[in-house]
């Protein structure tokens, strides 16, 4: 059944999209050349519902490249009880897509100092995916590529439970 209904959308957008072609060099008065414009409208308008999704993708991958790093501390060997102290998820602005920060902080519970930081980013899509649910609610996450073996190294179970 989605797929069908996935099917009549396509068959609904491309026959809009094909009206609009005809249309749009008339209602700007083009005399000359309405062919080639018809021609250049067709591949702008046709993306025109996933633009978005491309773009935001694009700025999302960019994004997790320059800033889901793991900040270790130099002093990160004298930690010897921590807790957790991340913040909750917040939206980033500026972005095609909705992009959400989520932010993770240990903390050294004797200096009160942060010794472990990292970010991980979050999206679901664009308007089609994500504000009408063609993407049933799945999510798109990035962390950084090497924070589970920093974690590991770091031996953060053990010094959360020491913390407790």
């Amino acid at each position: 059944m989605i797929g069908l209904l996935f099917m009549a959308g396509i068959s609904v957008w491309l026959a809009v999209v094909i009206y609009l072609c005809k249309r749009i060099p008339r209602w700007l008065g083009m005399a000359r050349f309405t062919k080639a414009a018809q021609f250049l409208l067709f591949p702008v308008l046709l993306i025109l519902p996933i633009a978005d999704e491309l773009i935001g993708r694009w700025q999302f991958k960019k994004l997790c490249e320059r800033e889901a790093v793991v900040a270790l501390s130099s002093d990160w060997q004298g930690v010897k009880r921590a807790r957790n102290a991340s913040g909750s998820i917040v939206n980033l602005n500026g972005y095609t897509i909705r992009i959400r920060e989520q932010f993770v902080k240990y903390v050294d519970i004797d200096t009160g100092r942060p010794f472990l930081e990292y970010k991980g980013f979050h999206h679901s899509g664009g308007v089609l995916m994500d504000r009408l649910g063609l993407g049933l609610g799945k999510s798109i996450s990035c962390w950084p590529p090497n924070d589970s073996h920093v974690l590991n190294s770091v031996n953060i179970d053990q010094l959360l439970k020491q913390g407790k």
